[in-house]
This record gives C-alpha cells, sequence and structure tokens, in this order.
C-alpha cells in the first residue's frame, strides 16, 4: 500500500478525485446543473438559444460567458457532418472546429445527447486533471524527483481555469505532458501520438512538438526530432483542409482578437492592474516566472524545460484582452506554470551534457 502511494497512478488518482470534489461541491449548489461549467453567456444569444433549445433552462453567465459554450455546440457535431446546423452557430466556424479532440470525446464521436453532452464536457476535463497529473508525476520521476511532484498539474490555476469554463486546454496540456513523459521513457511512437493529439486539442500546442523537436536535435537526434515536430504539423494542417472542405473558406478573424504586436497588450495592460491587486500579484508573478524558467531551461538539459519554452514569447504577442485579467493569461500559459514548477526544484537534477549539443 505505501509502495502504491508513491506512484505516478496514485498521484493521478489523488487529483481525479480532488477535482471532482471541488465539481461536486459547486454542483450542489446550483442544483447539479453541469452547465454551470459550459459557460453559456447572457449576450451569446446564438449558442444560449442553441443550448436551450436542447436542455431547456440553462446556467447562464454575464456577457459573452466562455468557451464551453462553443465546444458544447461542437460536440454535436465534431467531425462536421452537418455544418449548416451545427458549425455556423459558432462565432468563427474555422478557427473554433480546429480545437476537434476535446468535443469529439465529450460528444461520443457524435453519438452523445444534448444533456450527456452537458456532463461529459465536465467529466472529460476531471479525467484530464487526473491523467495529466499522472503524466507529470512519470516526468518528476524521471528527472529524479518525487511523483507527488505531479500535483503541480492538478492545482495549476491556469488549468483549473479551463476547467470552470469548459476550455480544451487541460486536455491539451494532459496530452502534451503525457508526450514528454513518453519521449523521456524512449518512447518516440507514442509522444508522437500524443503530440499530434494535443495539438488537435489546441493547435498553439504545436509548440511543444518544437520544443521537444528541438532537444532531440540538440542530443544529436535529428531523424527522430523532424519525425516529431512534422508529423503533428501534418496532421494540424489535414485537418484544417477538412475544415475548409466541409465548411468553406472563410479566412476571417475571430471577434475577440488575442494576438497583437509584440508587447503591446501586456503594456496596455499593466495600468489596468493597478485597480486590482489579484491581477498585479498574479501578473508580476507570472512575469517573474519567466524569467526564473528561462533562465533554468537555458542551463539545463530537462525536456520540460525546452517542450514548453515557446509559451513564453507567445505569451507577449497576447492582445490586453488576454493580459488584464489573472483568470485569462493564466490560462494562456498554464503548461509553463507545471512546467517551472518542475524545473526550479527538479531542474537542477538534469545537468547539461555539452557532448550532445549539435
Amino acid at each position: 500500500m505505501i509502495r502504491l502511494a508513491r506512484t505516478p497512478t496514485a498521484v493521478g488518482l489523488v487529483a481525479l478525485v480532488v477535482g471532482s470534489l471541488l465539481s461536486i461541491r459547486v454542483l450542489s449548489q446550483v442544483g447539479w446543473d453541469p452547465t454551470v461549467f459550459v459557460a453559456f453567456g447572457t449576450d451569446a444569444t446564438a449558442t444560449t438559444t442553441y443550448a436551450e433549445e436542447r436542455l431547456g433552462e440553462v446556467s447562464l453567465r454575464t456577457g459573452q460567458g466562455h468557451d464551453g459554450k462553443f465546444f458544447f455546440v461542437q460536440a454535436h457535431d465534431p467531425l462536421i457532418l452537418e455544418p449548416e446546423s451545427n458549425a455556423q452557430i459558432l462565432d468563427h466556424p474555422l478557427y473554433r472546429s480546429q480545437r476537434m479532440l476535446y468535443p469529439l470525446l465529450a460528444g461520443g464521436l457524435g453519438l452523445f445527447g444534448s444533456r450527456t453532452i452537458a456532463w461529459a464536457l465536465l467529466i472529460v476535463n476531471l479525467i484530464a486533471i487526473g491523467a495529466g497529473t499522472h503524466a507529470t508525476a512519470r516526468v518528476a520521476r524521471f528527472m529524479g524527483g518525487s511523483p507527488w511532484w505531479g500535483m503541480a498539474f492538478a492545482f495549476n490555476i491556469g488549468l483549473l481555469s479551463e476547467v470552470i469554463i469548459g476550455g480544451a486546454g487541460v486536455v491539451a496540456a494532459a496530452l502534451a505532458f503525457g508526450a514528454v513523459a513518453a519521449v523521456l521513457d524512449e518512447d518516440h511512437r507514442s509522444g508522437v501520438i500524443l503530440l499530434v493529439l494535443s495539438a488537435l486539442a489546441r493547435e498553439v500546442f504545436l509548440i511543444t512538438a518544437l520544443g521537444t523537436a528541438w532537444w532531440l536535435r540538440r542530443r544529436g537526434e535529428r531523424t527522430r526530432s523532424w519525425i516529431i515536430l512534422l508529423v503533428p504539423v501534418a496532421a494540424v494542417g489535414l485537418w484544417a483542409a477538412y475544415l475548409r472542405f466541409r465548411i468553406g473558406w472563410d479566412v476571417g478573424v475571430p471577434d475577440v482578437q488575442v494576438f497583437g504586436p509584440p508587447f503591446l497588450g501586456l503594456m496596455r495592460a499593466i495600468p489596468e492592474w493597478m485597480d486590482q491587486p489579484l491581477n498585479l500579484v498574479t501578473g508580476i508573478g507570472v512575469l517573474t516566472l519567466f524569467v526564473l524558467y528561462l533562465r533554468r531551461t537555458l542551463i539545463s538539459n530537462a525536456l520540460v524545460g525546452w517542450a514548453f519554452l515557446g509559451f513564453v514569447p507567445l505569451a507577449f504577442l497576447l492582445t490586453d484582452l488576454v493580459w488584464v485579467h489573472y483568470f485569462d493569461f493564466s490560462r494562456a500559459v498554464a503548461p509553463v506554470i507545471t512546467a517551472f514548477v518542475l524545473m526550479m526544484f527538479l531542474g537542477s537534477r538534469v545537468p547539461m551534457q555539452r557532448s550532445h549539443l549539435a
């Protein structure tokens, strides 16, 4: 029993139980309505009407709501077989439909009914919390630490925020950390598959494929580095091509812009932080984290550092709409937060092997 408690499996199960208990507490306060985690918005008429026609009354948040409302729609038709009835409800069909894995799972490949989907959006994310914690625990053990460091995934504020709004970030991050663990275990085939799935959950996680490929190249494994980068890129590209075949060639941009000129969004957000202590403290903490994480990665040979390093420069392209509130920017850099914990406390155990540099 004591031996089991020291395994990644035990750590993952603990994370699953903790996440489930927190969710139960929220559900018990809203009459066990799972749509509280879907985040429909009072001002998002199209998706709210879509949901009410299928579920009746749903839990509403002020304003536009959050990502979960779009994934609820997508889960009804994750393979875009009837785009005129489902995908066209989305504010930007191509942009939203690119993130297909989470609604594919929550929709049971398109076979689940609306009530089941509302529950499945939460359940899939809770399972992802457990799986991601298990994967992070494996990474921690490869780095010479206790698997209980894996709880850095479960207690990541950005990933918990994703659960609250029915976002795809937890699934994508769990798969990405699983890929890192697989590569460390020399299981490169599984690593490629997990990186493909992670990028199909959220395309920005191609960053992890790039970082992993760079780490392999530094070790002299050039062929594997190309495979682990190009296969996920090809998968995302093929899905994008399929979407254009099913939906059309709408190449417009989403109503809410998340990327802009470097540093501009951050500079505009900082004055807003002054009136919100929590945003200010979290913002300063994240910026400090970036510096320490970058330094540790550059002097370490730890894969987990390189795998998520690309999220740091990407963060400085985010607009003030993301940077102004901790809830949003913590989600945008969530993988870095977990990787940072491992790098700071375990990274020194993985010294640079200079003889392997390309």
